[in-house]
C-alpha cells in the first residue's frame, strides 16, 4: 500500500507545485486544461528551485526543501485571488475533461506499482530489470539533499577519482554533466517526505510515466484536434506501452523527464502558432526548455524538430511565413533565456558530446520496425516477433496509419501535416542512428533514447492517424480501425503482465544486504575504502550510500567514478571468497554479502577465483558456484612472511564422492562429500609470500540434466580462509 500512497503524493506534490503558476501564465482558454499543463510547469519550477539552492552554501535540500513549499502556495493563493470564485468552476471542469483518462491512468500505474509493492507492504526500495541508472541517479540527490556546493567531505573531495572532463567535484559533475533534474527532484521530494533515492527512483519512474500520458491526451487535442475516444487512444497506448515500461524498470528517468519536455514544448509551439498572442506562450515554452536542459541537455540540440517542422509546414499551408516566425523568435528567445538562466547546463554540451564520442554508452536494443512503434514486442527486452508475424503485424499497421493520414490530408489539411510534423523528423532521426549500429555496438541504444524521448509526440501521429481512419472512414475502414486498436491495446497489455511477472522478483534490487553498508559510514576506524564490490549494482549503491568516505575504484565504474590506484584503508568486498585476519577488529563483517578487511591488517590474505567455475548464481546471502571438477583459487600472502591459515567451505555435491584440497601440487586433505549442504574443515595450511594455487577437486563433473548441459560436479556456497598465530 504505501507503494501507491507515495505515488500518489509525489504526483500530487508535483500538481501543487504548478498549479498556481499555469494558473498565472498558461492563456485563459486553456486554464481548463491545468493536469496537463501545470505536472510540467511544477517540475521546472521544482527543478528550479534546486538549481538555486545548489549554487548557495545551504547544505542540501533538507535545510530549505520544506520552506521552498511556500513558493508554490504563494503563486496558488496570487492565482486564486485573481482568477476569483470562477477558478473553482474552471477546475471541476478541468477535472471533467479527464474524467475518461484518469481510470486508465490509475490501472496503468497500478500495474507499474504492482511488482514493485510485491516485496512488502512497509518497505520502499528501487528494482531494476538490468540497468543500473537507479544507483547513479539516488548518488546524484543524496549529494543534493545532503552537500553543499563547497563541501569536499569524503568522496566529494577527491578530483582524481571524480573529475569528468572540467567538472573536478562530484557536486560539479551533476549540477553541469550528468542528468542534473532527475537528481534534484529525488533530493527535493525526499526531503519533503523524508525519504531517501534509493526509496523514490523506481517509485519516480512510474510517477513520470503517468503524468507524460496526461499530457498527450490535449497534445492530442491541439495537433490533431483528436476528441472523445480517438483521443484517448495514444494516450493509452502510451501508458500502456512496453516502451514505457522498460524505461520505468531500466530506472530511464533523464528520459522520461525529456519526453516531458519535447512534448511540452510541442504543445506550446502548436498552441502559439494556432493562437493570435504566440508571447502568450513564452513562460511554457521557457519552462519546457529548462526540463530538457535539466535532464538530457543534449536533447536541446534536436528538440525542435518536430516543432519546426511544424511551423514550416503551417507556413506553406497558410502561406504566410510572418506568424511561424513570430513563434520561432518567441521559441528561439525563451530557448536564450533559459541558456542565460541556467547556463552550467549549456556550456557542459560541448563535454557531454564529447563524453559520447569517447565512451559508447549504453547497450544493444533491439530495432524497432513499425508494429514495435505501437508497442506489439514479444517480451520485455523489447525483442520482435517471429519475422512472419512480424511483417504482418507492420504491413496492419503501415497501412491502416497512411490510410488515415490520406484521409486526414482530404478532409482536416492541416492535421495530417501536423501528424507528419510529428512522426517523420523523429523516424529520420532514429533511422540515422539505427544505421550505425552495423559499426557502432550501442548505436542502437542512442537510436531507442532518441525515439522514447519523442515518444508522446510520435504516439499521438501514428495512433491519432489511426484513430482518424476510424473516425471518418467507410465503414470497412471503421472495422479495420477497430480492430487493429483493440490489437494494438492487447498486445501492450500482454507485455504489461510479462513485465510485471519479471519485476515481482527482479534481477536487480536494493535489498537489506545493500542497505546494511550505510552503517560503514557511521564507523570512525573507517577511513577510506577500496571498492572491490564484483557486482557493478552493488559497487554503484555502496558508492552512493557512502559518500561521506572516501572511495577507489578498481575498474571505472560509471562516469565521476574513475579507476585509480587502491589507496584505500579498507577493501570493501561481496566476494564469495572471505579471508580474516589474524586481529578482529581488522575485519568488519557488514553482513554475510558484503565485508571490510583493513589493508594493513597482520595475517591478511587475498583470494580470487581462477579456472574451473562456472558463473555465479543466486543473490544475496544464497549463492554459488558449481565447479565443474577441479575449481582453482589463487590465495595471495602480501607480507614477507608465510600465513598459516584454517579453511572451512561449505559445498554441495551433485553425487556423493571425496573433495580433496590441494595447494599447488601437494594435497592437503580429502573429505568426503554426501550430496547435502555441509561444511567441510582443512587445518593447517601454510602459504608463502605471494601467490599461491588452490585447487578443490570433486568428483568428475556431469551433466544434471533439466536442459543444463554444464559438467557439474560439487558447488561452493562458502569459503572463509581464517589467518591463524604460527605454532598456535
Amino acid at each position: 500500500m504505501l507503494y501507491y500512497l507515495i505515488a500518489a503524493a509525489l504526483i500530487v506534490h508535483t500538481c501543487f507545485w504548478g498549479l498556481g503558476l499555469a494558473w498565472l501564465v498558461v492563456p485563459r482558454a486553456w486554464r481548463r486544461w491545468w493536469w496537463a499543463l501545470a505536472p510540467g510547469l511544477g517540475l521546472a519550477l521544482q527543478s528550479a528551485v534546486v538549481w538555486v539552492g545548489a549554487h548557495t552554501t545551504l547544505v542540501g535540500t533538507k535545510t530549505y526543501a520544506l520552506g521552498s513549499e511556500l513558493l508554490p502556495l504563494a503563486l496558488l493563493v496570487v492565482a486564486a485571488w485573481r482568477a476569483g470564485p470562477a477558478a473553482l468552476l474552471r477546475w471541476v471542469d478541468g477535472w471533467w475533461g479527464m474524467r475518461g483518462l484518469l481510470p486508465l491512468a490509475v490501472v496503468a500505474g497500478w500495474a507499474l506499482l504492482w511488482p514493485m509493492a510485491q516485496r512488502g507492504a512497509w518497505t520502499l526500495t528501487s528494482s531494476s530489470l538490468g540497468s543500473c541508472d537507479h544507483a547513479d541517479y539516488a548518488a546524484g540527490a543524496r549529494v543534493f539533499q545532503e552537500f553543499s556546493k563547497d563541501d569536499r567531505i569524503g568522496f566529494l573531495g577527491q578530483p582524481e577519482v571524480t573529475q569528468v572532463g572540467s567538472a573536478e567535484t562530484f557536486f560539479d559533475f551533476w549540477l553541469r554533466l550528468n542528468h542534473f533534474t532527475p537528481s534534484a527532484l529525488l533530493a527535493h521530494n525526499g526531503a519533503v517526505l523524508g525519504l531517501q533515492g534509493h526509496q523514490l527512483v523506481s517509485l519516480s519512474g512510474v510517477v513520470i510515466l503517468v503524468l507524460n500520458g496526461l499530457l498527450i491526451l490535449l497534445l492530442g487535442r491541439a495537433a490533431l484536434g483528436l476528441r472523445g475516444i480517438a483521443g484517448l487512444v495514444p494516450a493509452v497506448i502510451y501508458l500502456f506501452s512496453p516502451l514505457g515500461a522498460y524505461a520505468v524498470h531500466h530506472g530511464a528517468l533523464g528520459q522520461l523527464y525529456a519526453a516531458q519536455g519535447t512534448a511540452l514544448l510541442t504543445l506550446a509551439v502548436i498552441a502559439a502558432g494556432r493562437g493570435r498572442r504566440p508571447w502568450a506562450w513564452a513562460p511554457m515554452v521557457l519552462a519546457a526548455c529548462w526540463l530538457l536542459a535539466g535532464s538530457y541537455n543534449f536533447i536541446l540540440t534536436v528538440a525542435l524538430a518536430p516543432a519546426v517542422a511544424w511551423l514550416l509546414a503551417e507556413a506553406w499551408r497558410r502561406r504566410d511565413w510572418r506568424g511561424p516566425a513570430r513563434v520561432l523568435v518567441m521559441v528561439l528567445t525563451m530557448l536564450a533565456a533559459c541558456a542565460g538562466l541556467f547556463w552550467g547546463r549549456f556550456d557542459g554540451l560541448r563535454e557531454r558530446f564529447a563524453l559520447f564520442e569517447r565512451y559508447d554508452f549504453g547497450w544493444p536494443v533491439p530495432l524497432l520496425s513499425p508494429e514495435g512503434w505501437l508497442g506489439l514486442l514479444r517480451d520485455t527486452g523489447l525483442d520482435a516477433w517471429p519475422l512472419p508475424m512480424r511483417l504482418a503485424l507492420s504491413a496492419i499497421v503501415l497501412t491502416v496509419t497512411v490510410a488515415g493520414i490520406a484521409l486526414l490530408w482530404r478532409r482536416r489539411q492541416a492535421a495530417a501535416l501536423a501528424a507528419l510534423a510529428l512522426v517523420l523528423p523523429v523516424l529520420v532521426g532514429w533511422a540515422l542512428l539505427a544505421g550505425e549500429s552495423q559499426i557502432r555496438a550501442n548505436a542502437s541504444y542512442d537510436a531507442f533514447k532518441l525515439f522514447s524521448v519523442f515518444y508522446p509526440g510520435l504516439i499521438v501521429g501514428v495512433a491519432g492517424s489511426l484513430t482518424a481512419l476510424g473516425e471518418a472512414g467507410r465503414a470497412v475502414w471503421r472495422r479495420a480501425t477497430a480492430a487493429t486498436v483493440v490489437l494494438v491495446l492487447a498486445g501492450n497489455v500482454y507485455t504489461a503482465v510479462l513485465f510485471a511477472r519479471q519485476m515481482a522478483r527482479p534481477p536487480l534490487r536494493v535489498d537489506r544486504a545493500l542497505l546494511e553498508l550505510r552503517r560503514l559510514e557511521a564507523m570512525p576506524q573507517v577511513t577510506s575504502l577500496n571498492m572491490q564490490i564484483e557486482k557493478f549494482w552493488s559497487r554503484l549503491w555502496a558508492n552512493a550510500f557512502l559518500l561521506r568516505k572516501p572511495q577507489y575504484f578498481a575498474t571505472h565504474t560509471y562516469e565521476g567514478r574513475l579507476d585509480t590506484e587502491l589507496k584505500g584503508e579498507w577493501d570493501l568486498s561481496d566476494n564469495l571468497l572471505h579471508t580474516v585476519p589474524l586481529a578482529a577488529d581488522d575485519l568488519i563483517r557488514v553482513n554475510e554479502v558484503f565485508h571490510a578487511v583493513r589493508v594493513a591488517a597482520p595475517g591478511r590474505l587475498r583470494a580470487e577465483f581462477a579456472s574451473g567455475w562456472h558463473a555465479a548464481e543466486g543473490r544475496g546471502a544464497d549463492r554459488w558456484r558449481w565447479s565443474e571438477g577441479s575449481g582453482r583459487i589463487v590465495v595471495n600472502n602480501p607480507s614477507a612472511r608465510p600465513v598459516e591459515a584454517q579453511l572451512a567451505v561449505r559445498v554441495r555435491a551433485l553425487a556423493p564422492g571425496p573433495l580433496e584440497l590441494r595447494l599447488e601440487q601437494h594435497s592437503a586433505g580429502v573429505r568426503a562429500m554426501d550430496g547435502s549442504l555441509e561444511e567441510v574443515v582443512f587445518d593447517r595450511l601454510l602459504f608463502q609470500p605471494g601467490n599461491t594455487v588452490v585447487t578443490l577437486a570433486g568428483p568428475a563433473g556431469a551433466a544434471p540434466g533439466g536442459g543444463d548441459n554444464r559438467r557439474l560436479s560439487f558447488a561452493l556456497h562458502a569459503f572463509e580462509l581464517r589467518a591463524l598465530a604460527l605454532g598456535k
